[in-house]
């Protein structure tokens, strides 16, 4: 995609603050991190898929292996660390290119990503549901 910003930073054509690349990702500092102390981090493939159900099996397992290598650095300088991946606008995809934000955590942070509020299933509405995702699992 010529006009996506993720597609820029992957080619050079916009600057960023680098801390991985390999031939096929890209992982570097959020310019506007969630916290405070920063760290914050996106970890994306170079080549553009929208969302995590475009990107092929392969280049998923590599992706995920990257993620967890950062992980590793991340939690050894922060207490916790939240990793999200968002699908369409109205989950909160900003910029329409896969990408992954590794998210440090600390006391007090005042983020509330792993907060919501919870519901209750009506009758049979679980066994229902987890049917229909089943079936369209095969």
């Amino acid at each position: 995609m010529n006009d996506c910003i993720f597609c820029k930073i992957c080619k050079g054509e916009i600057p960023c603050n680098k801390i991985y690349e390999d031939k096929n990702t890209l992982a570097f500092l959020d310019i506007n991190p969630a916290t405070d102390k920063g760290g914050h981090t996106l970890v994306m493939p170079k080549k553009h898929y929208e969302l995590i159900t475009d990107i092929p099996e392969a280049e998923l397992k590599e992706l995920v292996k990257v993620i967890q290598k950062i992980s590793k650095v991340l939690l050894k300088l922060y207490p916790g660390l939240n990793i999200l991946q968002n699908n369409k606008r109205i989950a909160g995809q900003v910029i329409p290119h896969l990408h992954f934000h590794l998210i440090p955590r600390y006391d007090n942070d005042g983020i509330k990503i792993d907060y919501w509020e919870t519901h209750k299933y009506g009758q049979e509405e679980d066994i229902k549901l987890a049917k229909k995702i089943k079936t369209l699992l095969k």
